[in-house]
């Protein structure tokens, strides 16, 4: 759709005028006829920095186009059509609210010396480019260090020989596998590829990137050795919190149908063993298909029990839904959404930490409706699972349901007590591998 579709009309009106994060908006409604219109939103930036990514450049990765514009006394505009329920104002708080994250995103991953391909930013930088080979093979191939954090764990290998010489930064989660949107982010980030079997991680899977040595100038014998060095260094400190803005950034957008990300619905990222850079569809979801053999449900004073729980089950060889085994997939989702389909769907059993916490916090009531709404669904099973912190009483919870008591049983002996009622359960298919899509 070009510009003059997008402010021109039989008719147009200004439904609402905000402004919001250093932008000016103006909804304008087009009429075409009697019956056709078209709903606008017209996008003027007020404020800039002098350094750093602008508001130009996200909003063209959220699909307005830069135009000559009457509606605005610049006379210019960056426009989008949007729905016809679509409110400015809510738009305008997503934008501001993501542009933040962006940006916070953008400046930490430049640390590392990644700096988003798609994203214009007022000045040459010297970035990492991709090899012409597969950033693994070489007639030389020199580990030289390595880092982690707290998600991550990053290897620098030096490789010379085969028509490439420089640095390969290779990159492994620690929980795997990978929600569609980090892919989503390396893919807008650009320059990273996957590689099988790297042999930094005994021969799992990595993410890679490639930094060519260069020379030149004064110190024409360690061109750019120092910089390459240091942008790896910068990877523990700046890497995930950069990559997590980003997806933070892409989550405050996607209520309001907008992303500078291109998320492949209904895919995951294969397990371990499968070939680079493919994906493999999620079959399709219904009553029978189960993703976990339990859900764990609690409010963040039962986490230390939570968790204990959810190691000895996982352990014992069940697989287990309990946030912190996922924190990278958890970047940038719909929540609720993920949710209410774990809770209410994908899930064997759901157990349940009750305490008045629990009954009073705001996530926690939502996944307990999910899982109360799957429990009247499967008409009376044994799939929700309580264990009492207190003496709590749960709304939409029958007294007459039994539980286990943190008063009588150590979580040890409960989670003995499950893994027997797991391996008893009646079986349905599972979809594998684990992880939340």
């Amino acid at each position: 759709m070009n510009h003059h579709e997008l402010h021109s009309a039989l008719k147009t009106t200004v439904v609402a005028q905000v402004a919001d994060g250093g932008i000016e908006y103006k909804h304008v409604r087009l009429q075409h006829g009697k019956d056709s219109f078209l709903d606008t939103l017209h996008a003027h930036p007020s404020s800039f920095t002098s350094s750093g990514p602008q508001t130009t450049d996200l909003l063209p990765l959220l699909g307005f186009q830069k135009s000559p514009c009457a509606f605005h006394v610049a006379r210019e505009c960056y426009c989008r059509a949007i729905p016809e329920n679509g409110a400015a104002a809510q738009i305008a708080a997503a934008v501001a609210a993501a542009f933040c994250s962006f940006d916070t995103g953008v400046r930490e991953l430049e640390n590392c010396g990644v700096h988003p391909r798609a994203v214009a930013i007022g000045r040459r930088v010297s970035g990492l480019v991709r090899t012409r080979g597969d950033g693994h093979v070489a007639p030389k191939s020199e580990r030289m260090k390595e880092s982690e954090d707290e998600f991550f764990r990053f290897v620098f290998t030096f490789i010379d020989g085969a028509g490439d010489k420089g640095w390969t930064t290779h990159y492994r989660a620690k929980h795997m596998p990978l929600a569609p949107e980090f892919q989503a982010a390396l893919d807008f980030l650009g320059g990273f590829s996957r590689f099988a079997e790297c042999p930094e991680f005994d021969f799992d899977g990595c993410w890679w990137r490639f930094t060519p040595f260069e020379s030149g100038g004064h110190e024409a014998f360690r061109g750019n050795v120092d910089y390459a060095h240091r942008c790896f260094d910068a990877h523990a400190a700046h890497f995930s919190r950069g990559l997590q803005a980003l997806l933070t950034a892409h989550a405050a957008l996607a209520p309001q149908g907008l992303s500078f990300l291109e998320v492949a619905p209904q895919q995951i990222l294969e397990s371990e063993g499968s070939e680079p850079e493919e994906h493999r569809e999620v079959p399709p979801r219904g009553e029978g298909v189960r993703r976990y053999d339990v859900a764990i449900s609690f409010a963040g004073p039962e986490r230390e029990h939570a968790e204990e729980l959810a190691t000895r089950v996982r352990a014992a060889g069940f697989e287990v839904f309990y946030d912190g085994f996922y924190p990278e997939q958890l970047w940038g989702r719909d929540l609720v959404s993920l949710f209410d389909r774990v809770y209410r769907k994908e899930a064997r059993h759901c157990v349940m930490f009750i305490s008045r916490e629990y009954a009073k916090r705001m996530w926690t009531n939502h996944e307990r409706r999910s899982a109360q709404a799957r429990a009247l669904e499967d008409k009376g099973s044994d799939y929700i699972l309580p264990i009492r912190t207190d003496d709590t009483d749960l709304d939409g919870l029958p007294p007459t349901v039994g539980y286990l008591s943190l008063s009588e049983f150590s979580v040890g002996q409960i989670a003995e007590l499950l893994v027997e009622k797991l391996r008893g359960s009646a079986t349905s298919p599972r979809v594998a591998p684990p992880g939340p899509t």
